[in-house]
């Protein structure tokens, strides 16, 4: 009984810091009508396209983070929103393409236009980003976690079955008195 209780302690928990998240990325994308959610210091990308396909794949969320500088060779969010990497330099300025694209995708960017450099990227999460920061998110891992926190409890588990039943302070009507 003691391994079911402990279960669901760590089951809520999980459940709890994940409807935060999903309200968090809900409100900022929903109601601030941001196109990508802060969190911890780090903008979360979906990676839309597959311009910058291997380093980056399509469906991946990608992790940025504003640096004070940046070399050649680094994956860069642009201000327009774009993933691309820095190529090569002129005068101060960036040259960047996608890893899948020729040298005519080429373009010039100043260091002003660079929001960040990629950090990190979760391959594959750009879908479950998109859902828990939708509108049916919260509501969805809300009733996800009462339905998995109540099914141990549906399912009988956790109680002797050699106990007797339990008696309440109130009984029926028809209930014998001893």
């Amino acid at each position: 009984m003691g391994a079911i209780k402990a279960l669901r302690a760590l089951l809520g928990v999980l459940l709890c810091a994940l409807l935060a998240l999903s309200l968090w990325l809900t409100a900022q994308r929903q109601v601030l009508g941001r196109e990508e959610a802060q969190l911890f210091g780090y903008t979360l990308k979906a990676v839309e396209t597959s311009a910058m396909e291997p380093a980056l794949p399509q469906g991946g969320l990608a992790a940025v983070a504003a640096s004070p500088s940046y070399e050649l060779g680094d994956p860069v969010l642009c201000g327009d929103g774009t993933l691309t990497r820095l190529v090569g330099a002129v005068d101060g300025d960036f040259i960047a393409r996608g890893d899948g694209q020729g040298e005519e995708a080429e373009a010039l960017l100043s260091p002003g236009d660079i929001r960040g450099k990629v950090e990190a990227l979760v391959p594959g999460a750009a879908g479950v980003y998109g859902f828990l920061s939708s509108w049916w998110g919260p509501p969805a891992v809300l009733a996800a976690g009462a339905l998995l926190l109540s099914l141990p409890a549906l399912l009988g588990l956790g109680r002797d079955p050699d106990a007797p039943p339990k008696r309440g302070r109130h009984r029926g009507r028809h209930a014998r008195r001893d």
